[in-house]
């Protein structure tokens, strides 16, 4: 990776710009010469400052110094979502095995949370292992959670079901949603933190349906349109309404949820081969249930 520095000159020159109109005001002309030769370093408050004059973010900064690539733990948890966006199991064991014994820490938690996947994939309980129940303290340990941990704790639902500690799920939902506020401003979600809150719910769902609590399953719906549509990308409107299609399959209308479900899978045909088996396969097996729950409900 190289300094920053010399990153700063090259894209300073790339964009055309003076050492005047990007220093000014931060450091004198003969420390900025030093700076960008690799000599001495700034701050990081001035770094900022430096950026805000090159219309950069501090992640854009960090691609390119490391030659215009993520960084390795970046480019392996997109290896693992992309894997498990298709359901290619193996390919996620391999990612597990290679990891998790990892000297980074971040590599063992991406290994984790791939188990974690694939065991939730296979089962709606499963085995508590160590490493999990290490992930499980470390993310309640921490008062606020940075955006990667806001990702990452919906597996903390599983593994509160897998645990039998129900009782949890309330917290975890109400530690996830004020943590989420923290990035969400009043008129704009910088960092898509509503796509997340999103993902949590469809989790959600789900696990108060595995854990036969439709009472709690009912009531989410009044959470998830009480969100801000217009703060969701594309990724965050078809888990909503992946939500809203389970919610009318258990508890409203049926032929509004299939009418979602076809609108789904004609988006899904528009791509060949599929890029996400998730979506569908989840409405599949909820369509299965929720006929077994409506004629239950019907005898009782």
């Amino acid at each position: 990776m190289k300094k920053i520095g010399p990153t700063v000159r090259e894209i300073r020159k790339i964009k055309g710009l003076t050492s005047l109109e990007v220093y000014s005001g931060i450091i004198s002309k003969s420390f900025a010469s030093r700076f960008e030769n690799g000599i001495n370093e700034i701050g990081s408050e001035k770094l900022f400052m430096v950026l805000d004059n090159l219309s950069m973010s501090a992640d854009e900064f960090r691609f390119i110094q490391n030659d215009y690539h993520q960084s390795k733990s970046q480019e392996l948890r997109h290896q693992l979502d992309a894997a498990y966006d298709v359901h290619n199991l193996q390919e996620m064991g391999k990612i597990i095995n290679e990891n998790k014994n990892s000297s980074q820490p971040n590599f063992r938690s991406i290994a984790v949370t791939g188990q974690i996947l694939l065991d939730a994939y296979h089962s709606k309980d499963f085995i508590v292992t160590s490493a999990m129940n290490d992930l499980w303290n470390k993310l309640f340990q921490s008062k606020t959670w940075t955006i990667q941990e806001i990702k990452d704790a919906s597996i903390l639902l599983p593994i509160a079901a897998s645990k039998n500690e129900l009782s949890m799920i309330p917290k975890i939902v109400n530690r996830f949603e004020n943590n989420c506020q923290n990035y969400i401003l009043s008129n704009n979600d910088p960092f898509h933190i509503t796509d997340a809150l999103m993902g949590m719910y469809l989790s959600l769902i789900q696990i108060q349906l595995n854990i036969d609590n439709p009472y709690a399953a009912k009531k989410l719906l009044t959470k998830v349109t009480s969100v801000n549509r217009y703060n969701l990308t594309w990724n965050g409107r078809l888990s909503e309404q992946v939500i809203i299609a389970i919610w009318n399959l258990y508890f409203g209308n049926p032929q509004k949820a299939n009418k979602i479900i076809n609108t789904l899978k004609d988006l899904e045909e528009l791509y060949s081969p599929t890029i996400d088996h998730n979506l569908l396969a989840i409405l599949k097996v909820r369509q299965k249930l929720a006929d077994k729950y409506r004629r239950e409900q019907k005898t009782d």
